[in-house]
C-alpha cells in the first residue's frame, strides 16, 4: 500500500501556492506625471496665449503630478480662485519666478477644479487642472457554501469511487470574484477572507483525494 501523506502534502503545498499567489497578485493603481510647457505667453501651447483664448485644460486623477517646464521665462505658476481674481487663495500653490529651463511641480491629492495663472502676465496666461476622484471598488466577498451564485466560481473535487464505495462530498465553495477600480483605500479585509476560502476548498478537496485513494487500496 503506498502511504497516503504525499498526498496530502501535495495538496497543502498547492493550497500554500494558491495563497501566496493570490496575496501578492491584486489591484495597482499608478500615479503618473503630467508635463505642461510654458513659453511667451501660453501655458500648453500658443492657441492658449492671451485674454481672448480659452485658458489651458487639463486633467488628472487623485495622486498624480502636475510638473510645469518652463521653456521661455520669467513666468510664476500660482494658484488662483476660479475667477482668477485672488491668486493666490489661502493654502494655494505658488512657485513664484521660474526662468527659462526651470520647472515646478505640484501633487494633487484632493479632487477638484484649479484655476492658476502667472503672476507676471496675468491676463495673457491662464490654466485650470481638474483632478478626477479615484473610483470606488468593492471588498471581495465570499458566498456561502452550497449558495447558487452563477457569476461565481465553483470548486468541486470528487475523490475516485469502488464498487460498492459511497463517494465523500466534496466540499463545494463559491468565492465571488472581487471588483478592482483602483482604490488605494482597500484595507486588504476582503482579500484575506478570499484567500481563507480558497486555501479551505484546496485542503478539504485534497483530503476527500486521500481518504478516496485509501479505501480504494484497502477495497
Amino acid at each position: 500500500m503506498r502511504p497516503i501523506l504525499p498526498v496530502a502534502a501535495t495538496a497543502l503545498s498547492l493550497a500554500l501556492v494558491a495563497l501566496a499567489s493570490l496575496l501578492f497578485t491584486g489591484p495597482s493603481n499608478a500615479q503618473s506625471t503630467t508635463n505642461i510647457e510654458v513659453d511667451n505667453f501660453y501655458f500648453c501651447d500658443s492657441s492658449h496665449q492671451g485674454p481672448d483664448n480659452p485658458p489651458c485644460d487639463t486633467t488628472v486623477n487623485v495622486g498624480d503630478t502636475v510638473t510645469w517646464n518652463v521653456t521661455t521665462g520669467p513666468h510664476t505658476i500660482t494658484q488662483c480662485d476660479d475667477s482668477f481674481t485672488t491668486c493666490p487663495p489661502t493654502g494655494g500653490f505658488d512657485s513664484g519666478t521660474k526662468n527659462s529651463g526651470e520647472s515646478f511641480s505640484q501633487t494633487f491629492t484632493t479632487a477638484g477644479t484649479f484655476a492658476y495663472h502667472c503672476n507676471i502676465h496675468p491676463t495673457m496666461m491662464r490654466g485650470r487642472i481638474t483632478v478626477m476622484a479615484a473610483q470606488a471598488s468593492g471588498s471581495p466577498t465570499a458566498t456561502a457554501a452550497g449558495t447558487a451564485n452563477p457569476t461565481a466560481s465553483a470548486a468541486a473535487t470528487a475523490a475516485p469511487t469502488s464498487a460498492g464505495t459511497t463517494t465523500p462530498a466534496a466540499s463545494r465553495t463559491a468565492a465571488a470574484v472581487p471588483t478592482t477600480g483602483g482604490d488605494p483605500g482597500d484595507d486588504g479585509a476582503g482579500w484575506l477572507s478570499l484567500l481563507a476560502i480558497a486555501g479551505g476548498t484546496v485542503l478539504i478537496a485534497g483530503g476527500s483525494l486521500a481518504f478516496g485513494l485509501l479505501r480504494r487500496r484497502t477495497a
